[in-house]
């Protein structure tokens, strides 16, 4: 339960041979290269800098063209094809397939085939919106002049005379009127914005009415169609439901391509991994003929790195591996290693930080404490048992990728927790089903609140000692007294005076005066000591003891846990309450059993929510500030890409 101790390898191995060793690698997935490419590490390595950098196969170029086949035609099918029910998708196990497996598939598969279809439709398609698009446009245009009932071509026809069809703004429709008085002008229809007209005037008074029109911002209809508008009109809207027919045609035929789509994904996994296999090269060095690999690999996978190595090159290769240098530190990637339990609360620490190499994995010791917050918080027995049904059942009957998995392992662990509060108060959805209790919520809240606040204080003085524990370890006894051991003395002091003046005991408020004096000074003459005068070390030493006042709010935030607690099994009961206020059959059968699933459901989710939110809020900052900085980086390895299936070793 630790992070994972790391070394770093440097292979040197023939060119011939890199494609080959790097599939293999590509399978092993525990072995992250390290970019010697980088012009800072190339600027500090003399001997780096004289070799050249590796360049992507030339091969690239197709499979990455491929690739760009099949990403088109999958994003194009998931509009078509019907998607697998939820528990369906749920339920059914992912393809397993090696990369030799998966390689004979997708070659004998005949995707190609499958992505020509797909183009066809795809273009099929597009022909038709486009062509749907121009018609939609033309009736829109066309619908002010449907009730324009001569033929468009009769006014290409007028010999004597002149046409402008057209519109102008409302505004204008008086003064247009007034200044074509020699015109005949019909007024053919309007809109809130626009008059729309015919305007026959004589061939001779032609310029004069076109600058006259001019001046009234007359927009005019231009189109090469000859029949009435009403008419195009009906042609167009007949044609836009034929071109809506041909597409739910062909969309129905986009719908049966699921055995197409199958083997687009797989096609997918190949050229994929294909094209980052040759895209990696570009983190190595080479000769004429040699290559440069280095990169990290976790300490117990050694033998089976070179294993893979000797097994690709014989014996022609140099494979070292090298323990981590102090100024490496900060370049290790971090894995980290833990049970199953811890292993479902990483997430809490990688969403805060991942630890540097020399530091300590932090998630065993967040475990217990967020176990028992979060219970604190839900404290429910029958809202427990459902986390504990629930995660059971989907964890044995659906398949899941690790993350998920991962999160619903989370909940079921924290489900015990709930219920054994759940328990101690007595709580089964509220007061549903009277219980015995251990403490009660309704006459027991000062106990609550203690207990709330000695939790607060056993992780506080926790994280204190494991501030001590990290500064030891590192080799630093004497800072480790400083900085944990002066606050440690201070704050128990501060707690025994405190015992002492409530519980009227003179030699333990005496001992606790003593020792809270003793504290005081060695913060104030230890804390500052990085300044460089003396009043500089007594002015830091003097602000580090007033941060004795966020201590007293790291206490009292765990009030929260009291809070959460006593709320949510205050809401229970009122729904209870509400549920039993309704009389009758109706109320017992019907609407009473209908308020208690839904407003028990919403309770549920807020305390769920409320407890999770929380106690990561106690976790990063009432603990984690004590003694965890963090700043590592997660170890990704070189590994097979896996969306569609799972791809396991040849």
């Amino acid at each position: 339960m630790a992070i994972v101790k790391m070394n770093k390898f440097t292979l040197l191995a023939f060119e011939s041979k890199k494609e080959a060793l790097l599939e293999k690698l590509q399978e092993f997935s525990n072995a992250e290269f390290i970019n010697l490419q980088d012009e800072n590490l190339l600027e500090q390595n003399e001997i780096l800098s004289e070799l050249k950098k590796d360049i992507i196969d030339s091969d690239i170029a197709k499979w990455e063209e491929q690739l760009s086949k099949v990403k088109f035609a999958l994003q194009f099918l998931k509009d078509y094809v019907p998607k697998q029910s939820l528990v369906k998708t749920l339920r059914t196990e992912k393809l397993s397939l090696t990369m030799d497996e998966l390689k004979e598939k997708v070659e004998s598969s005949n995707w190609g085939s499958v992505y020509e279809k797909v183009k066809e439709k795809e273009e099929g398609i597009a022909r038709l919106d486009n062509e749907k698009t121009k018609l939609q446009t033309a009736v829109s245009s066309l619908t002010p002049y449907e009730a324009f009932d001569a033929p468009l071509s009769f006014l290409k026809e007028l010999k004597e005379a002149s046409y402008f069809l057209g519109s102008v703004a409302n505004q204008y429709e008086e003064s247009l009127i007034s200044e074509l008085n020699d015109c005949y002008v019909e007024i053919i229809s309007k809109t809130n914005q626009d008059t729309y007209f015919i305007a026959l005037c004589n061939k001779a008074n032609k310029d004069s009415v076109e600058e006259a029109l001019r001046g009234f911002g007359f927009t005019p209809f231009k189109t090469d169609e000859e029949e009435t508008p009403l008419k195009l009109i009906h042609e167009y809207n007949d044609r836009i439901g034929l071109i809506e027919s041909d597409k739910f045609i062909i969309k129905e035929e986009l719908s049966g391509f699921e055995e197409g789509m199958k083997k687009l994904q797989l096609a997918y996994e190949y050229y994929s991994n294909l094209v980052s296999r040759k895209s990696v090269s570009t983190n190595f060095l080479r000769t004429e003929s040699t290559t440069l690999i280095q990169g990290w690999v976790p300490t117990k996978f050694n033998e089976k790195l070179t294993a893979i190595v000797k097994d690709i090159l014989g014996e022609d290769y140099y494979l070292n591996f090298e323990d981590v240098k102090d100024e490496e530190i900060d370049d290790v990637p971090i894995k980290l290693e833990n049970n199953d339990l811890n292993d479902s609360f990483m997430s809490i620490t990688e969403m805060y930080a991942l630890p540097k190499y020399d530091e300590i994995d932090p998630t065993p010791i967040v475990t217990p404490f967020y176990l028992v917050f979060f219970g604190m918080m839900v404290a429910d027995m029958g809202y427990g048992l459902l986390m504990l049904i629930g995660t059971i059942i989907a964890l044995k009957y659906l398949k899941f990728d690790d993350g998920m998995k991962k999160m619903i392992k989370f909940f079921h662990y924290l489900s015990y927790p709930t219920i054994a509060f759940g328990a101690i108060y007595g709580s089964f959805f509220g007061d549903l089903i009277p219980l015995p209790k251990l403490i009660d919520t309704t006459a027991d809240v000062m106990t609550i609140l203690v207990l709330s606040v000695v939790f607060g204080a056993i992780q506080i003085f926790f994280a204190l000692g494991v501030k001590a524990y990290v500064l030891i370890r590192a080799g630093k006894p004497l800072e480790a007294f400083m900085d944990a051991g002066s606050w440690a003395i201070t704050l128990i002091s501060l707690g025994l005076l405190a015992g002492g003046m409530m519980g009227n005991i003179p030699m333990l408020g005496t001992i606790g005066k003593i020792g809270a004096i003793a504290g005081s000074v060695l913060i104030v003459i230890t804390q500052g000591r990085s300044a460089k005068t003396t009043g500089g070390k007594v002015a830091s030493g003097l602000y580090e003891l007033y941060g004795i006042t966020g201590y007293v709010g790291d206490l009292v935030s765990y009030t929260r846990l009291m809070a959460l607690g006593l709320s949510g099994g205050s809401i229970a009961g009122a729904i209870n309450l509400i549920m039993d206020m309704i009389p009758g059959p109706l109320g017992t059968f019907l609407f009473g059993p209908l308020i208690f699933v839904i407003f028990q459901t919403v309770n549920l989710g807020l305390s769920l929510l409320g407890g999770y939110v929380h106690s990561l809020r106690l976790t990063y900052v009432e603990y984690f500030g004590k003694f965890y900085d963090g700043g590592g980086r997660a170890f990704k390895p070189f590994k097979s890409n896996s969306k569609y299936i799972n791809l396991r070793r040849n």
